[in-house]
């Protein structure tokens, strides 16, 4: 009697996994929400991506120009390349990161796309039937069933894996949208300031009847954009932590939850 009383609860606990698994094999992942939330993080690296490219061209531009000024016949050489040097280094490195996350995501669109494949899903959800109907009739030894159910246990959740991570890393995209867009607005602003003000050098170079006066303007604006350079600086280093936390952090997480569940399942399961 309390043999049976011991096994009783762990069978219908076998039953609910099957069922559960089997309704969960049901559900296609890629051609529901989460795929749009994979195909909107995908648009906004690479939205994010090619921002920071246009800003590292511009910049290399502006480093093959001169300012050169002699007020009062004493000369001085301004170059907008050497002041923005630090923040195009910091995009060279931004951008890269970008293209991994980029990777990142098509990797995950991949593996999504496989887990929704009819046959695999036809798999799970015979091997739920057949857990289910050997746990019912006992057709195998306890050791058996329950090697079985960690099979089909461990392959649901890994097939869940990706869904589960996608939602929320795309969350936590979400809580940062508001900072992203002001960080990304200001990378903008810089780089429409910067391709300006290389059209302006070389207007004045070409014109030199009103050499000082527009050499003397550029310079003050070259200044003007320092300041905003710094303050870029900081942009992207807000950018590169939330990528980094995003597509990378969040996700070694998860698959770190996943490795601990599966271990807790085995142990619970023995």
């Amino acid at each position: 009697m309390t043999k049976s009383g011991t096994h009783f609860p762990t069978h219908r606990a076998f039953y609910l996994l099957a069922l559960v698994c089997f309704l969960l094999a049901m559900i296609p992942a890629e051609a529901g929400l989460t795929g749009r939330q994979l195909s909107q993080m995908l648009t906004v690296t690479l939205s994010v991506f090619a921002i920071a490219r246009t800003l590292n061209a511009v910049i290399s531009v502006a480093q093959g120009t001169e300012v050169s000024i002699e007020p009062m016949g004493v000369g001085l050489t301004l170059t907008p390349g050497q002041i923005l040097d630090p923040l195009n280094d910091l995009i060279e490195q931004f951008s890269l990161i970008l293209l991994v996350a980029s990777a990142s995501i098509g990797l995950q669109k991949i593996m999504l796309y496989i887990g929704d494949i009819w046959a695999i899903r036809l798999v799970l959800a015979v091997l739920s039937i057949l857990v289910f109907l050997v746990c019912v009739r006992g057709l195998c030894q306890a050791r058996m069933q329950k090697r079985l159910v960690k099979l089909l246990v461990f392959l649901t959740l890994l097939r869940l894996l990706i869904p589960i991570t996608v939602m929320v890393t795309w969350q936590a995209q979400q809580w940062l949208h508001t900072e992203r867009e002001q960080r990304v607005a200001l990378l903008v602003e810089v780089t429409e300031q910067v391709d300006t003000l290389g059209l302006e050098v070389t207007e004045g170079q070409r014109s030199w009847s009103q050499n000082l006066r527009s050499r003397l303007d550029i310079s003050a604006k070259l200044e003007a954009i320092k300041l905003r350079a710094d303050r870029a600086v900081e942009a992207t280093v807000f950018l590169v932590a939330e990528f980094v936390l995003v597509m990378v952090l969040l996700p070694i997480l998860m698959l770190w939850l996943f490795v601990r569940m599966i271990r807790r399942i085995d142990l619970w399961i023995k």
